[in-house]
């Protein structure tokens, strides 16, 4: 599925994103997504993916946050400021998803400072309001 997400088409990679994500529920499936180099080629689909593949990405994303210790191997990897932008002007799935892994993102002490920073906040409420 790695391989899919670095040389596939976009549809491809989006098919491999789901699929990842989908593994990620489970926390086991989770470490080893992380021990696989999952990150850079998800971060890449996130930034410049179709608009359907950055949405799944970002779930792929909320999935992986759900363990503490990997949301500074997600910010490192540069995912927060695409899930930004995902959030500011992506589609409405899109955004649900990017809002999703930011709060989850959040959950974390030191990348809640990181996500306030980036101007999610006011996204987020944004969000809310529509």
């Amino acid at each position: 599925l790695v391989q899919l997400l670095r040389a596939s088409t976009e549809t491809g990679k989006s098919h491999a994103a789901w699929a990842i994500g989908q593994l990620a529920k489970d926390a086991a499936s989770r470490a080893l997504i992380i021990a696989s180099s999952a990150l850079p080629p998800l971060v890449e689909l996130l930034r410049s993916g179709s608009e359907k593949g950055k949405g799944k990405t970002a779930f792929v994303m909320a999935e992986l946050a759900k363990d503490v210790a990997t949301c500074a191997l997600i910010i490192a990897a540069g995912a927060l400021p695409p899930l930004v932008e995902l959030l500011r002007a992506g589609t409405e799935n899109g955004k649900s998803h990017a809002a999703w892994a930011i709060g989850q993102l959040a959950e974390d002490a030191a990348t809640r400072v990181l996500t306030v920073a980036t101007g999610a906040l006011p996204l987020l409420v944004q969000l809310l309001r529509a």
